[in-house]
C-alpha cells in the first residue's frame, strides 16, 4: 500500500545557516528580507525569546541585541543550493518526489507489511542530517491534505521526534479536532471565512459536513480537500515541472537612486541574471517588461512600466539587454527617488520552439556566433565563479546595491570562499 508524506526542513534558512556555522546552533538567530529589512525566519532559540516574523529590523534592532540574538542577511545563494541538495537526497530514498517549496516535498512511499514507516522515516531523519546537517519533519498520511497535517503533529508533538503517522493512528478525529479550518491544506482565507460562517471551526467538522453543500459553494477543489480529509486520495504526486508563465528578477536599492546611469546598471544585472535563469531551464521569452517604482514609505508616489513584444522569441543575453536599456528609457523620471526596480520575461516557451521569422534581422550564422559566444560565458561562470566572465555595461561597485551588511558566507556555491585548513 502506498503512503504519501510531506517532508520539510525545520527553519529551514536558519538551519541552512547553522549548517555551515555550527557555532550558530542552539543559538537564538534571525534572518533578514532582503535590504535588511524585516525578519524572516527564526530559529527554534530565537521563537522562544517571543521575536515575531515580519517585524522591522530598525524596530527589533535594540531588543536584539538585548537579548544576544545573532542576526544575518538573507543568503538566497545559500539556501537555494542547500534546498536543490535536500531535494536530490530525497529522490534517492524515494519513490515519487513532488518539490512544493524550496524546503517541502511531498513523497510517495510503499508500506511494508506490518504498515509501519517509523523505520524508513528515522533513517532518512539521519540520513539528511549527516549529509547536510539539517534537521527534517516528516508527516505521514493515505493522501497530501492528511500527510500535511500529520506534519504539523510532527512538530506540535514532543514525543514524535519530527515523525508522525497519521495513518497508523487510532481515533483520528480527536487529532482532526486539534486544527482550526485556517491549518488545513487547501483552505484559503475566503473558504475559511464561509466555514467558520456556517459553524465550522476545525478540520473535523469540515470532514463530516454535508457534501452536496460543500461541492456548491466551494466546487471540485473543496470537495477534494474533504475526501482527503476522509481519507479517499484525491491528489496525485506530480512530478512533472509545469513550466513557468514568467520569470522575473527585482530588487529593492541600499538606498534611492536619481540618476539614468544607476538605473540602466540594476536594469541590466536583471536582464543578464533572467537571461541567465532562462537558459538554465530552457525557456524563451516573446514579451520583456521593465518597471520602477518610488518607496512605499515616500510622499511623491511614482511608478511606471515599458514593455516591449518580440518578433522572434530569444534567451539571447545580447539581444534582451539591448531592449531592456531602450526601455530604461522610457521609464526613467529624474524628478523622483527611485527603490526599486525590476524586469519580467513573459510569454515563455521553450527553447526548442523556434518559429523563423521574415522579420529576422540577425542571419543565421550571426545567431550561431551569438548562441555559441553565451553558451561559452554560461559555461566559464558555472566552472570557475559567477563573475569569472561579465558584460562590459557592468560596473564592478554599485553604490545602489542592496543592503547586505550581515551576509553569511557563500561555501557552498563559491569555490573561493572554502576555509582553508594550515596542518
Amino acid at each position: 500500500m502506498e503512503a504519501i508524506a510531506l517532508i520539510d526542513g525545520n527553519n529551514f534558512y536558519a538551519s541552512c545557516e547553522q549548517s555551515i556555522n555550527p557555532s550558530l546552533r542552539k543559538k537564538p538567530l534571525v534572518i533578514l528580507s532582503n535590504n535588511d529589512g524585516c525578519i524572516i525566519a527564526r530559529s527554534a532559540e530565537a521563537r522562544a525569546l517571543g521575536i515575531k516574523m515580519g517585524t522591522p529590523y530598525f524596530k527589533a534592532k535594540k531588543r536584539l541585541n538585548q537579548l544576544g540574538v545573532i542576526v544575518l542577511s538573507s543568503n538566497y545563494s545559500l539556501y537555494g543550493d542547500m534546498s536543490k541538495r535536500l531535494m536530490n537526497l530525497l529522490k534517492k530514498h524515494c519513490e515519487k518526489i513532488e518539490i512544493y517549496s524550496i524546503d517541502e516535498a511531498f513523497v510517495s512511499i510503499s508500506r511494508p507489511k506490518d504498515n509501519n514507516l517509523y523505520r524508513w522515516a528515522r533513517q532518512l531523519r539521519a540520513f539528511i542530517y549527516q549529509n547536510l546537517g539539517i534537521t527534517i519533519t516528516i508527516g505521514i498520511g493515505e493522501n497530501k491534505v492528511r500527510a500535511k497535517l500529520a506534519n504539523k503533529l510532527a512538530k506540535e508533538i514532543d514525543q514524535s521526534s519530527g515523525i508522525f503517522d497519521l495513518a497508523n493512528i487510532k481515533n483520528k478525529d480527536n487529532y482532526f479536532k486539534r486544527f482550526r479550518v485556517e491549518d488545513i491544506w487547501g483552505v484559503g482565507n475566503q473558504t475559511s471565512k464561509w466555514l467558520r460562517s456556517k459553524g465550522i471551526k476545525n478540520a473535523n467538522e469540515f470532514k463530516e459536513m454535508d457534501e452536496y453543500e460543500v461541492t456548491k459553494k466551494l466546487g471540485v477543489v473543496g470537495k477534494r480537500i474533504q475526501l482527503e480529509l476522509k481519507g479517499y486520495k484525491c491528489l496525485s504526486i506530480e512530478n512533472i515541472k509545469t513550466q513557468k508563465k514568467e520569470i522575473r528578477v527585482s530588487r529593492s536599492f541600499g538606498k534611492p537612486i536619481t540618476r539614468l546611469e544607476d538605473l540602466t546598471q540594476a536594469l541590466a544585472i536583471y536582464a543578464i541574471t533572467a537571461s541567465e535563469k532562462m537558459r538554465l531551464q530552457n525557456l524563451q521569452t516573446s514579451t520583456i517588461t521593465i518597471f520602477t517604482r518610488t518607496s512605499h514609505y515616500s510622499n511623491y508616489h511614482y511608478q511606471k512600466s515599458a514593455y516591449k513584444n518580440l518578433v522572434e522569441p530569444t534567451n539571447n543575453t545580447n539581444i534582451i539587454l539591448n531592449i531592456v536599456l531602450e526601455l530604461a528609457k522610457e521609464i526613467y523620471n529624474r524628478e523622483y527617488k527611485l527603490a526599486k526596480a525590476g524586469v519580467l520575461m513573459q510569454n515563455l516557451t521553450s527553447y526548442n520552439y523556434l518559429q523563423k521569422s521574415i522579420h529576422n534581422s540577425f542571419s543565421e550564422e550571426k545567431l550561431l556566433k551569438e548562441n555559441n559566444l553565451i553558451k561559452t560565458i554560461d559555461y566559464l561562470n558555472s566552472k570557475f565563479n559567477n563573475k569569472a566572465v561579465s558584460w562590459g555595461i557592468i560596473q564592478r561597485t554599485q553604490n545602489w546595491e542592496m543592503n547586505k551588511n550581515l551576509l553569511s558566507g557563500t561555501s557552498t556555491t563559491n569555490i573561493d570562499k572554502i576555509p582553508t585548513i594550515i596542518i
